[in-house]
């Protein structure tokens, strides 16, 4: 069509001529809104991977539909980009330990892959040739940084980065925001010591002085665009550490960027006793017992009792008292001004003699003001934390038809394996999901094991064992680990079913969901020590356990199952994604499965020789071409499951349509046969004419051609075949004879 356009257009009137091109741009702007339907960025999402998990509602979904279920099965290796070794970076990070590959989702922005080493280093790859545009190597000086900051960690990975209005955001380390120029590799511009002099981090303990210690990473920022906020979390610990975690929102209007706003997730170092009265009428509690005996979704904070609340966190605060970093995506509603959040596990277990109370902020689903910071409401998903149950990963903005209306709404999957839907305006749970394999099990040993099994004895309260009662002072005042007062062993089970990052369709109002089990854990208490020492043993990935994963999809009306699929032999790590009706799991045991999204059943999967904790992407080239990107290699985790992980520095694939050549029909070409008539002597023929009666009387022979002969007797022309030719001359050679 755009030929047949090209050639008549001199032909055009102006007129005409632009009446063509606006009516040829409106069908392609329509056709791309109604494709992206309720997602947020229709204009470029079906190009275009900006975050982590997609777009600014965290749906992990594309609508893209080039690369489909219905072709799925053709998609072959198009570029492979290696990971440099960690081991070329050393005299850049001369002092932590180096961490190969590249664990982060990659990114596709206007043709262009983004992605981030586990050594922090941001690489620009053309993504239709794999070739390499730009890299910006991190070079950090870390004594200077331990020497002025209250850091603890360095190493292990960078969890994602995120596209921001032309710039990459790696995820945030070392007290900083690091912002890159898209187009040129160069620092755009960097925020530091965020961490520095932090409000109510400092510990006066007998056997620690000193500030709280702010460790690992927490997930990039992300931007409220019509306010031109950047928000940010900061500091916390993934174990004990005490650094009092936060979020941050910045003025990019300015330059540089300037903090507005920061709003903490725990109470100071020298304790609030009031910390969890003052935040209870914005909030709800998950009670575990309360919606297995009553079916109750949430206990609204002013039904607990004040004395299961007061001092909450411990007053003054334990320095293992502590919100690890803010690990999964945040949601943001450009309509609203609202972002939303999930929060880390309490990181006391599992000894929590000095941290009573449900321990807000932590292992909750979190609505804050992107103008002030002001919380505006909280779900605590799991109530004073002693099993490492984070609500960490990405937390989804969707609309969705709920009891004949459409209702925006948040989705969050939690480490527990449960799904949890919420109004995204009021909080108020709308329903949980649960597989029914979490409650209890019978193990390969014969032993039945579960969080409803009544398998851990947690005191004369509950006999739910994983789960903390709101309502139960013992609970939320007195329990000092799982299975108090005993010291022995307990399990967890599962310690970790939800590790991975899930999936909303908007088209099929579908939510996928990657649940394991497997992933277990066990422990026993021990006494408290220095800083820096867990108060307690734990081992994770309990021997001789069967590990598995089930992908569900999931009613994202009413929470119901409408097909799943097993696969056997590993837990999960990393997240699934949904796009042209296809669900792709990448799995522990070396391949990425394809699922048919509307009834789970397998279309393709491709075997990449070594697990795949990390979700693959989906953008399009310059060209227009649509791309499967998934890394390999990366920090091994081992608990998983499956083939054996030795860190490697792995590779960024790229997968595209085989290109299918149409077979050529070559139409049959009809020769007419040329027929040369023997030479006549004109003497036969004059004398034939002699003896030929008139022609009035000749008989009228058709389709003389398809006869072998003619016989001449008596002036009667006599058809006869060959054979009766040679039969008659015998006979006449014999009369003769």
């Amino acid at each position: 069509m755009l030929s047949l356009f090209v050639s008549i257009r001199p032909r055009l009137s102006l007129f005409l001529t632009l009446a063509l091109l606006l009516a040829f741009n409106s069908i392609s702007i329509l056709s791309t809104e109604l494709a992206v339907g309720q997602v947020p960025n229709s204009s470029d999402g079906e190009f275009n991977w900006k975050y982590a998990n997609h777009n600014s509602w965290g749906t992990n979904y594309s609508p893209q539909t080039e690369i489909n279920k219905d072709n799925v099965h053709l998609l072959e290796i198009k570029w492979a980009f290696p990971i440099p070794s960690a081991s070329e970076f050393r005299d850049l990070q001369p002092t932590i330990p180096l961490t190969e590959g590249a664990m982060t989702p990659p990114l596709i922005v206007d043709g262009i892959v983004y992605i981030a080493s586990n050594l922090r280093n941001i690489y620009a790859i053309d993504a239709e040739t794999g070739g390499l545009e730009w890299e910006n190597l991190w070079d950090f000086d870390w004594p200077r940084a331990y020497s002025r900051l209250p850091l603890t960690g360095g190493g292990t990975h960078v969890h994602a980065i995120n596209y921001l209005n032309g710039l990459i955001y790696p995820s945030n380390v070392a007290c900083s925001i690091r912002a890159i120029d898209a187009d040129s590799g160069e620092l755009s511009f960097q925020i530091e010591d965020i961490c520095k002099d932090l409000e109510g981090n400092l510990y006066d303990w007998p056997d620690y002085q000193g500030p709280g210690l702010c460790g690992l990473q927490s997930n990039p920022p992300v931007l409220y665009d019509k306010g031109s906020i950047l928000i940010a979390g900061m500091c916390g610990a993934d174990l004990n550490w005490g650094g009092r975690s936060f979020v941050d929102g910045y003025d990019l209007s300015v330059d540089p960027p300037e903090r507005i706003w920061r709003t903490f997730l725990q109470p100071p170092a020298e304790g609030d006793p009031e910390w969890a009265l003052r935040n209870c009428e914005k909030g709800t509690f998950f009670s575990y017992k309360a919606w297995v005996e009553e079916g109750r979704l949430g206990i609204p904070c002013s039904e607990v009792p004040r004395e299961n609340l007061i001092n909450d966190w411990g007053v003054p605060k334990h320095y293992n008292s502590a919100v690890s970093e803010l690990w999964g995506q945040i949601a943001v509603d450009e309509e609203t001004g609202l972002v939303y959040l999930g929060t880390g596990n309490q990181a006391g277990w599992i000894n929590q003699t000095y941290s009573p109370g449900p321990n807000l902020f932590a292992s909750s689903i979190m609505a804050l003001d992107a103008l002030s910071g002001e919380i505006r409401w909280w779900y605590q998903t799991v109530p004073r934390d002693m099993v490492q149950s984070d609500a960490g990963w990405n937390t989804i903005l969707a609309r969705v038809d709920f009891q004949g209306e459409e209702r925006k709404v948040v989705i969050k999957f939690t480490t527990t394996g449960l799904v949890w839907t919420l109004d995204a305006f009021t909080g108020e749970p709308l329903w949980i999901f649960e597989a029914d394999f979490l409650k209890s099990r019978t193990d390969v040993d014969g032993v039945r094991r579960g969080r409803y099994s009544g398998v851990i004895s947690a005191g004369p309260n509950t006999g739910y064992g994983y789960w903390n009662d709101p309502l139960s002072y013992f609970d939320k005042q007195e329990k000092r680990w799982l299975n108090d007062p005993s010291t022995d062993w307990f399990y967890v089970i599962p310690a970790r079913a939800g590790e991975g990052d899930i999936s909303f369709d908007p088209e099929r109002q579908s939510i996928y969901v990657p649940v394991s089990q497997g992933w277990d854990a066990q422990g026993r208490a021990g006494p408290h020590g220095p800083i820096g020492q867990t108060p307690g043993d734990f081992s994770v990935s309990l021997p001789n356990q069967a590990k598995n994963t089930t992908i569900f999809s999931i009613d994202a009306e009413s929470g119901d199952v409408r097909w799943s699929y097993f696969i056997d032999g590993v837990a999960f790590r990393g997240g699934v994604v949904s796009s042209g009706g296809v669900v792709y799991a990448p799995a522990a045991d070396g391949f990425l499965y394809m699922l048919d999204a509307d009834n789970g059943e397998l279309l393709h999967r491709i075997s990449f020789g070594s697990a795949l904790v990390i979700q693959p992407t989906i953008g399009k080239t310059s060209n227009g071409e649509s791309r499967l990107f998934i890394m390999t290699g990366g920090r091994g985790r081992p608990e998983v499951g499956g083939l054996p992980q030795t860190p490697t520095p792995g590779a960024l694939l790229s997968y595209g349509l085989a290109e299918i050549v149409e077979p050529v029909i070559v139409e049959p070409v009809i020769v007419e046969p040329v027929i040369v008539e023997p030479p006549v002597d004109p003497r036969v023929e004059e004398d034939v004419n002699q003896q030929r009666p008139p022609a009035r009387d000749e008989p009228i022979l058709e389709d003389q051609d398809s006869f072998p002969g003619t016989l001449l007797i008596g002036g009667l022309v006599v058809v006869i075949g060959t054979g009766v030719i040679i039969l008659l001359l015998l006979l006449l050679l014999k009369r003769k004879g």
